[in-house]
């Protein structure tokens, strides 16, 4: 009876959640639509740009998990995207969207038993990225006599920084006897100077694979 209840105890003990934390890399898609643009610009032409919808990319993230109560989440992620620009009857451009976007998260475990924690959250972001092209960036282009063909000039001029806020919603999951956890995560995120398509926030949504401790 002993053996047995010293296997029993064994087992679950090692099946707890990670006492320390874990560190890993995720899959990424941004969940916005920026619309696309047909605007009458300079000498009567038209200047357009197609839809933008839901770049996906790749990332990593450490969490803690070894505080009471509360667990600590920081990452890093790079999302992608393309859209067609035409203007002055150019030939047609296919330009990228590149957005890396880093974030710190304060999460609250509200169920978690051995092996899953669901947990809510709340923190901090910033975002780089190239935005799309707009007439602002084409009247600055054009006061400066640049090309509107010249790529280097205009991602150049696309560059583009911008903070907020987040809140969240996530799982994790991490097998007995397995030092890995599986992780999933939908965060909110609230950046008003982000773009004007989706100034009131848009998702992000993650999973992803950590080495756990």
């Amino acid at each position: 009876m002993r053996k047995y209840f010293i296997l029993f105890l064994a087992i679950n003990t090692t099946s707890l959640y990670a006492l320390i934390g874990g560190a890993g890399v995720n899959l990424v898609q941004d969940q916005f639509t920026i619309n696309e643009q047909s605007t009458t610009f300079i000498a009567e032409e038209n200047f357009t740009t197609s839809e933008i919808n839901n770049p996906v990319g790749v990332g990593g993230f450490m969490y803690l998990t070894i505080i009471p109560f509360v667990d600590f989440e920081v990452g890093y992620n790079a999302t992608f995207g393309a859209y067609k620009y035409e203007y002055f009857n150019l030939d047609e451009i296919e330009f990228p969207i590149a957005k890396a976007t880093w974030y710190t998260s304060v999460q609250y475990p509200f169920f978690s038993p051995p092996t899953i924690r669901l947990y809510v959250g709340a923190g901090a972001n910033g975002t780089d990225w190239i935005q799309p092209v707009n007439t602002d960036i084409l009247t600055d282009l054009e006061s400066e006599e640049t090309a509107f063909d010249d790529e280097e000039a205009l991602l150049d001029a696309l560059s583009k920084s911008s903070s907020g806020y987040h809140i969240e919603l996530g799982a994790r999951f991490k097998p007995p006897l397995f030092p890995m956890s599986f992780n999933g995560n939908v965060r909110y995120i609230m950046d008003k100077d982000f773009h004007s398509d989706v100034e009131d926030g848009y998702l992000m949504v993650s999973v992803g694979l950590a080495f756990a401790i």
